[in-house]
């Protein structure tokens, strides 16, 4: 808490970022929520981009507090210390006490998580409930209770309504789960999981297709990243300053069929370049994984010699923990695989789209604990053995 309020007393950064990305857009939304307009753009229009729990998370404070943006960082910094503290609890239950204070340490000072907490976007509450989301699975998954599964379904439902990032784990765990021949109560289990976190979602699709006469579970998004993920001309990369091809190309009223057009769109870009698009998925393998959070940034300020130090160090970071991830799996086959299936998980729906560094956030907590146990196997302080 001391380093997020340090940083906060130190950085103009958190005020230049509310006229920059997505700040203006959850913004405008909380604060049209507190005047009662419902879930509406800054420009009046229903959104169709924002899931709905960042926003009443907003507005909730605005409410109390005002439009104040420094009771937010605050609050937000009281969140990201809480999410340290979750991180200590599964790790300590993945692995040891020693591996889950040494996580904990590390992100409490980690920059990403420190200056995430000082903007207006979702990602931290998103990690919060992303490592709750873990810690309850992991519960469930060891002692297959089909009660936690169910209180851990709801939680999933409460997580894709901030960010819609992790919707189709739990079908990834099934397929692997099948595969790997697991026990069918699992799958089960796991399914019903599913089940429980679409039927939490299920009021917000109502309001979407009451709104925009058309079925959308979520939100739109993910069709305009896989569209640029699939596009040569942008080098596979989102890009906010869009140029007239855009615009002429996607130009629809109805948010939906633009989103529906995207993915058409984003097919044909395949078919008809598949080469161009195996290098772009080789380019977007290295942007998501390989590419530290905050890289531009430091290299846009001109800090080119400490940013190519942070590359090594992450790339670093990045083998160590695939290659415990996989001695793990390779000795407790049934304890670690949905860690495994998670990475997976990550690597092939990022890849698919158009990947951001910054979408990698939420793995990234879990990437420096299993770094942290490699770098012990490395130095010969590695237990052999786990708790739970």
């Amino acid at each position: 808490m001391c380093v997020r309020i340090g940083y906060l007393s130190i950085s103009n950064y958190p005020d230049y970022s509310l006229r920059l990305y997505d700040a203006p857009s959850w913004d405008g939304i909380a604060w049209n929520l507190v005047l009662s307009r419902g879930f509406v753009e800054p420009n009046d229009k229903p959104t169709s981009v924002r899931p709905p729990i960042y926003p009443i998370f907003l507005a909730t404070i605005y409410y109390i507090f005002g439009r104040n943006y420094f009771v937010i960082y605050i609050i937000q910094s009281f969140i990201s210390s809480l999410t340290n503290m979750l991180i200590f609890l599964l790790f300590n239950y993945i692995f040891n006490t020693k591996i889950a204070f040494l996580t904990a340490l590390i992100t409490s000072i980690w920059p990403a998580f420190v200056v995430y907490s000082g903007l207006i976007c979702s990602e931290t509450l998103y990690v919060f409930l992303f490592i709750l989301f873990l810690i309850f699975y992991f519960k469930s998954y060891v002692t297959d209770n089909l009660k936690m599964y169910i209180l851990t379904g709801c939680i999933l439902g409460i997580l894709n309504l901030t960010r819609s990032t992790i919707f189709l784990y739990p079908i990834f765990l099934m397929f692997f789960f099948m595969l790997f021949k697991l026990n069918k109560k699992i799958i089960l289990n796991n399914l019903i999981m599913f089940l429980i976190s679409l039927i939490v979602i299920s009021p917000w699709t109502v309001r979407n297709y009451l709104v925009f006469k058309r079925f959308l579970l979520i939100n739109t998004a993910a069709a305009e990243l896989f569209w640029s993920g699939t596009y040569i001309p942008w080098d596979g990369i989102c890009r906010h300053n869009r140029d007239e091809d855009f615009y002429k190309l996607f130009n629809l009223e109805n948010p939906v069929d633009n989103e529906r057009k995207m993915i058409k769109e984003g097919i044909k870009n395949i078919i008809s370049n598949p080469l161009g698009f195996v290098i772009l998925s080789v380019k977007k393998f290295y942007r998501f994984w390989f590419k530290p959070i905050g890289f531009e940034m430091l290299r846009i300020f001109d800090f080119k010699m400490f940013s190519f130090i942070i590359l090594f160090f992450h790339v670093l970071l990045v083998i160590i923990c695939w290659v415990d991830i996989y001695l793990n799996f390779s000795t407790k086959k049934e304890k670690f695989l949905p860690w495994l299936v998670l990475f997976i998980y990550f690597t092939v729906m990022h890849n698919i789209l158009a990947p951001i560094p910054r979408y990698r956030l939420p793995l990234e907590v879990v990437m420096l604990g299993f770094s942290v146990n490699g770098i012990l196997r490395i130095f010969g302080l590695y237990e052999g053995k786990n708790n739970r």
